[in-house]
C-alpha cells in the first residue's frame, strides 16, 4: 500500500509539469498526455525500486524527455505553435503578422535537432537553467551551453537575419511569450 501511496502522490504532484513539457517538445497534446502515461507505466512497473531515486523531479523529467525525443524521431512529428497569445486589435494587418511570425517560429524551431530543440524548450519554456537541464537529461552544463548557443544561432539565422545579439534575446523572449 505504501508503493501504491509514494506513486499516486508523484503523480497527482508532477503530472502536469511534465504533461507542460512534453507538449512544449512535440507539440501534440494527447500525444503528450500518452508519453507521460507511458513514463508512469514504467515508473509502476518499477515501483519496488521508487525508494532509490534520489530526485524524483529530475527523473521524471529526464524520463519525459527521452521519452519525447524518442516521439519526435519516430515521428517526426512538428512542433504546432497554435492559440498564440498576442493581442489582436482587429486589423487585419496585424493578424496577418501573427500568423505569419507562428510560421516562421514552427519552421525555426522544428529545424532545431530533437536534442537541441529540448534543451531550448527546457530553457526558454520551462524557464530551467543550465544546471537544471544539464541534471535532467545526463549532460555537463558546458554541453547544454552549447546546445543553447546552436540552438540561438540557428532561430536568429531563420527568424531575425541581420539582427543584433541583443535583438535576438528580445525576440527569444517573445517566443518563449508566444507559447506559453
Amino acid at each position: 500500500m505504501q508503493e501504491q501511496d509514494s506513486f499516486e502522490a508523484l503523480y497527482k504532484e508532477y503530472y502536469s509539469l511534465l504533461r507542460n513539457a512534453a507538449e512544449n517538445i512535440i507539440g501534440d497534446q494527447d500525444a503528450s498526455h500518452d508519453i507521460v502515461q507511458e513514463v508512469f507505466v514504467k515508473l509502476w512497473n518499477k515501483r519496488e525500486e521508487l525508494h532509490l531515486i534520489l530526485n524524483p523531479r529530475a527523473y521524471l523529467y529526464r524520463s519525459v524527455i527521452n521519452t519525447s525525443l524518442t516521439y519526435l524521431r519516430k515521428n517526426k512529428s512538428n512542433v504546432a505553435l497554435t492559440d498564440l497569445k498576442i493581442e489582436t486589435f482587429n486589423d487585419p494587418g496585424t493578424v496577418l503578422m501573427e500568423k505569419e511570425l507562428g510560421r516562421n517560429i514552427r519552421k525555426a524551431l522544428n529545424s532545431l535537432p530533437p536534442k537541441c530543440k529540448a534543451i531550448f524548450v527546457l530553457s526558454r519554456f520551462e524557464d530551467l537553467k543550465n544546471r537544471e537541464i544539464a541534471v535532467m537529461l545526463g549532460l555537463s552544463v558546458k554541453t547544454v551551453e552549447n546546445q543553447m548557443g546552436i540552438a540561438l544561432k540557428k532561430m536568429k539565422a531563420m527568424l531575425a537575419p541581420g539582427v543584433s545579439r541583443a535583438g535576438l534575446l528580445i525576440l527569444t523572449g517573445l517566443l518563449a511569450a508566444l507559447v506559453s
